[in-house]
């Protein structure tokens, strides 16, 4: 198999290079594990592993939209975020497309059966998105962005998203808003309440950074009622599993989960950023929980790798250049690992 990996938390290249998995910063998870429940759900979901899940995930989605505050008949679940990124575009068939630079590889890859048009964010100006990205919105079928965006975390004000609905509905086009992070940012507000009054809004979501069980695949759209049944009859039966399911309804039980998680990211961001800034590093963004940094040593992974670490290199990322790394926020020890080796490197 050829395909090429761009993304972080490939912990299993590391173990096939090092013979040891490594403290993963390269993949941006909650640092607080899963509640207690979710634990209980995982086990409790063998007893029906001999039976297809619901199919109608009605319960899951009753949770969701308790959380969400909208409709049930506003959500649609899938098999991870990914799921959906790469569904849209084949329900919707755009001709020309619209996304940032740099930018989660994905969208690029779910739209290469048409012409993507990328708006790049200059360093200069942070990587914050600027008010001519509105401009580019003529004749483009679709428009994805991501709030926090990813690597950097900068936060989109709900304001300009949705100048930004409004001028894609004046274009007929979609605007595909990732909000995947979102819950674990810093002053992060979710654009859910504009999905009653922009019909071609599709907000998507995820279990898998705010409860921390990536390999469960559990994610969820939402939108008007109307792209969510063209979603919904595309995407495949029974893709979201029992054991996720399940999950997924107990993560949605504990209500004070994502304010614990906040508080504790909040805290040890504090110590990383400090920390990254005595070194000589320049952070960007980073509102999310994970710190987007550059640093004027170009084999930096590398040289953590050594150290049991591993932090995403940014490189390949489409308007970015060697220097630039992104690192989660994890628990306290793991980021005393993570200072401890950089100022062994900077010490020589």
């Amino acid at each position: 198999m050829s395909k090429t990996y761009t993304h972080g938390g490939d912990i299993y290249s590391y173990y096939e290079k090092y013979g040891r998995y490594p403290v993963d910063f390269s993949s941006s998870l909650n640092p607080l594990n899963a509640p207690l429940e979710v634990t209980n759900a995982y086990v409790e979901a063998y007893k029906y592993s001999f039976a297809y899940p619901p199919h109608d995930y009605k319960e899951l989605r009753e949770k969701i939209s308790e959380k969400e505050n909208t409709a049930v008949e506003n959500i649609c679940v899938s098999n991870g975020a990914g799921e959906l990124i790469r569904y849209i575009p084949v329900i919707f068939k755009p001709k020309n497309a619209l996304i940032t630079a740099p930018a989660f590889s994905e969208y690029k890859k779910s739209l290469l059966e048409c012409n993507v048009h990328e708006y790049l964010l200059k360093k200069e100006n942070n990587f914050l998105i600027e008010n001519n990205f509105l401009d580019n919105i003529a004749f483009k079928d679709i428009v994805f962005l991501t709030n926090p965006d990813n690597p950097i975390g900068n936060l989109i004000n709900l304001d300009f998203i949705e100048k930004t609905a409004a001028k894609c509905r004046k274009e007929n086009s979609y605007l595909v808003l990732d909000e995947c992070f979102i819950d674990l940012a810093e002053n992060g507000a979710s654009a859910v309440p504009l999905i009653k009054n922009y019909n071609n809004l599709i907000i998507i979501k995820a279990f898998t950074k705010t409860y921390s069980f990536a390999g469960l695949r559990l994610g969820y759209a939402l939108a008007d009622e109307k792209l969510i049944d063209m979603i919904d009859n595309m995407l495949p039966e029974w893709r979201v599993s029992m054991p996720a399911n399940m999950c997924g309804i107990a993560a949605l039980s504990d209500k004070s989960f994502i304010h614990s998680s906040l508080e504790y990211i909040k805290k040890e961001k504090a110590y990383l950023i400090n920390n990254l800034k005595s070194f000589g590093f320049t952070i960007y963004g980073s509102k999310a929980n994970y710190i987007f940094f550059y640093a004027d040593i170009f084999n930096l992974k590398e040289r953590l790798e050594k150290h049991n670490i591993l932090i995403r290199d940014c490189s390949n990322y489409n308007g970015l250049s060697k220097g630039y790394y992104r690192i989660a926020v994890k628990k306290h020890d793991d980021n005393k690992k993570l200072i401890t080796a950089l100022k062994e490197i900077l010490n020589g």
